[in-house]
């Protein structure tokens, strides 16, 4: 009815009036939410928060931080902020599981177990795959004393996060009872198991390695070749020896057997190719020494390992050993057979038995080979095991020569290796009749 009233021109006036305030009510709407992010940006006291919540009231996630922000003062009056500030979050996102959380967290903090509980069945029902709440449920359920609860979230855990993998072990473990294995920590399936033991292995997590192992080796297909070598090899050097044996011995059921009472592998060298891992021999390559198999000369049966040196007298050789498993503190026999042709020096080739920490400690060595031989000649000597001690390295070696010499040539043969107990030993030490 005033719009009638009024003439042409006023009404005009006044529809722009309207039109500037609807405008302006409209930019508010859309720039408001606008300035709230950019001023919750930088916002980190409960001050600028507050400030950045004025430009848009119903902002969930300002409401949440706001709720995070109390959380951390230790007053009832910042508590009884904190759930305000949930509750209004929840009015406009009632189904997000972080914003139960921390009403669970809330609840706990003020002794409403029965709140507590209900809110974290809530986010957990809300988002059941979400790692950093199981997370937290993990610990809750902890605190709560609720085993059963805390060993289910922490199973999840570590079956899906490799980051917090670790922790969720090491925190499951000291919920089990006596007798109860770490491997039922883990989960069923293969396939996450063989992950779990891929990252065991790679970070070098020997307890989990082993839990990961007992749970996942009897499942089908079978663990991939690459990481049951990897697996062994952390083994050896955690100086695991008998188990690290026995998994070699399923790893290699067809290769060339141990011989009995020898703890030495391949050490006829009968096999038709080193390995290069595990219990086998291994090879570094060095500059000036070629090693090979030889299958034209041997002590006994058809091979023997021949070492051709074409080097300076400075040569200081480790290049060919051996992880060997031993009993901890018995007394051993190595024994050896060698035969060199053109090969003459003041420091000679031997054999040692070294320890298989960094310090490469030597328990024993054999007398050197330093000349040409007519036949072959034994290497032997006495070792004694260390208490403590499962696994030794056998290698040969080579020191540099003490004083001026010529170039080192010719060629050296090694067969018949044997470290065998004292008191089970062979007595043979000298060759039988040969192709050599």
């Amino acid at each position: 009815m005033l719009l009638l009233r009024l003439d042409s021109r006023a009404r005009r006036g006044l529809a722009l009036v309207l039109t500037l305030v609807a405008a302006a009510w409209l930019a508010k709407g859309i720039a408001s939410p606008g300035i709230a992010d950019y001023l919750a940006q930088d916002a980190r006291t409960v001050a600028e928060l507050e400030r950045a919540l004025a430009w848009d009231p119903d902002n969930p996630g300002l409401h949440l931080r706001l709720a995070q922000a109390h959380l951390g003062a230790l007053d009832q009056a910042n508590l009884g902020a904190a759930r305000r500030h949930l509750e209004a979050a929840l009015l406009e996102r009632p189904s997000h599981a972080g914003t139960w959380l921390r009403l669970a967290l809330l609840a706990d903090r003020q002794g409403d177990m029965a709140r507590a509980r209900q809110a974290l069945a809530t986010a957990l029902r809300m988002a059941p795959r979400d790692v950093r709440l199981r997370w937290e449920a993990a610990l809750l359920s902890l605190r709560w004393g609720e085993r059963d609860q805390s060993l289910d979230h922490f199973r999840y855990v570590l079956a899906v996060d490799p980051a917090q993998r670790d922790a969720a072990f090491q925190l499951a473990r000291t919920l089990l009872r006596p007798g109860e294995s770490a491997a039922s920590l883990l989960p069923r399936e293969a396939e996450p198991l063989t992950g779990l033991l891929a990252a065991a292995v790679r970070h070098q997590d020997l307890t989990l390695a082993e839990a990961a192992w007992e749970r996942r080796a009897p499942l089908a297909p079978a663990i991939p070749a690459g990481i049951q070598r990897a697996y062994l090899e952390l083994l050896l050097r955690e100086g695991r020896g008998p188990v690290a044996r026995r998994l070699w011995l399923a790893l290699v059921p067809n290769r060339q057997p141990e011989t009995p009472g020898n703890g030495v592998w391949n050490g006829g060298f009968e096999a038709d190719r080193l390995l290069g891992w595990g219990f086998d021999w291994q090879i570094r390559r060095v500059w000036g020494v070629d090693v090979t198999l030889d299958r034209f000369v041997a002590a006994r049966g058809r091979q023997s390992l021949r070492l051709a040196f074409n080097s300076f007298p400075t040569l200081d050789f480790a290049g060919v050993f051996q992880t060997v498993l031993v009993e901890p503190g018995r007394d051993y026999a190595l024994r050896a057979l060698a035969k060199a042709l053109d090969f003459s020096t003041r420091s000679g080739l031997k054999l040692q038995v070294v320890t298989t920490d960094d310090q490469e400690r030597v328990l024993a060595e054999t007398a050197a080979i330093a000349e040409t031989t007519a036949d072959w000649v034994p290497l032997e000597t006495r070792v004694h095991v260390p208490a403590n001690t499962t696994l030794v390295r056998l290698r040969l070696r080579r020191e540099k020569a003490p004083g001026p010499e010529g170039n080192l040539g010719g060629k050296v043969w090694l067969d018949e290796v044997s470290l065998t107990p004292i008191g089970t030993a062979s007595s043979r030490s000298s060759p039988e009749e040969g192709n050599g």
